[in-house]
């Protein structure tokens, strides 16, 4: 028996999903060894009462919000059990690619970049990517014990708004579990582990500003990113068409308003 097209586009939908979602999760740990600072549109810490002239945070904080999007839009039209799978999936891929990419690290490097030695390319990339470890640890902690408690949030949210003002209960799961995965994911990763393996770490005092700037900058992105929030699902619903996405978002969500 052929799928029908109304169960063809929910699997094309569910599978892109997937893809984008650990996609950006997996981008976001790459990146999570790089730290940057900046100021946000000429508001610095000092303005806000915190302390010094720029925000710092790390790289990751680039790509991971747009997990946020992607784990409202996919509790809302397929549930909770379904956001967490992504989550656990998310989590697997990370691991079984970390003997990779540390492997490719420890591998010999060979430059044929003009003024660039090898010596000094097999540094920079293990700089790069071999000292990911203890991100991707960090990183997976905060991430599943986040996840579950902004599914949580999110769900209860829309009970209580009867199936109305998605922006709610997307900052206010974001809220909560953002400053949840924060806290866990700077300590850990550039405090605790490093200081537990005996290898160079940040005090707490400065993983503590680096965690609060980046729940700052998590906070205020997830903001901006509300229209972006609407916008996906306004495709979502012209993809499934009107009918299905709110027959899919009720079977998500059983005897919740939608």
């Amino acid at each position: 028996m052929t799928m029908s097209r109304a169960g063809s586009k929910r699997e094309s939908l569910l599978l892109a999903s997937l893809a984008l979602f650990v996609g950006f999760f997996v981008t976001a740990n790459f990146l999570g060894s790089k730290l940057w600072e900046f100021t946000l549109f000429g508001l610095r810490p000092s303005h806000i009462g915190l302390d010094g002239e720029t925000f710092v945070a790390t790289a990751g904080i680039l790509a991971f919000p747009l997990t946020f999007i992607l784990t409202d839009i996919v509790n809302e039209y397929f549930g909770m059990r379904i956001v967490r799978t992504f989550t656990w999936l998310a989590i697997a891929v990370n691991l079984i690619l970390q003997p990779i990419v540390l492997g490719a690290a420890a591998a010999p490097t060979v430059s044929f970049t003009p003024g660039v030695d090898a010596q000094y390319a097999h540094g920079a990339f293990a700089l790069a990517f071999g000292t990911t470890w203890t991100i991707t640890i960090a990183s997976l902690v905060a991430f599943a014990l986040a996840q579950f408690v902004d599914v949580g949030i999110f769900s209860w949210l829309r009970k209580r708004t009867g199936g109305k003002a998605i922006w709610l209960r997307a900052q206010g799961s974001t809220v909560v579990s953002q400053l949840l995965d924060t806290a866990i994911v700077i300590y850990l990763a550039f405090y605790l582990l490093p200081a537990f393996a005996g290898a160079p770490h940040m005090g707490a005092a400065e993983a503590g500003r680096i965690a609060l700037t980046n729940y700052v900058y998590k906070f205020a992105l997830a903001v901006v990113l509300t229209p972006l929030l609407y916008f996906v699902r306004g495709l979502v619903v012209r993809w499934l068409g009107p009918d299905e996405a709110a027959r899919l978002a009720s079977e998500a969500h059983p005897g919740d308003p939608v």
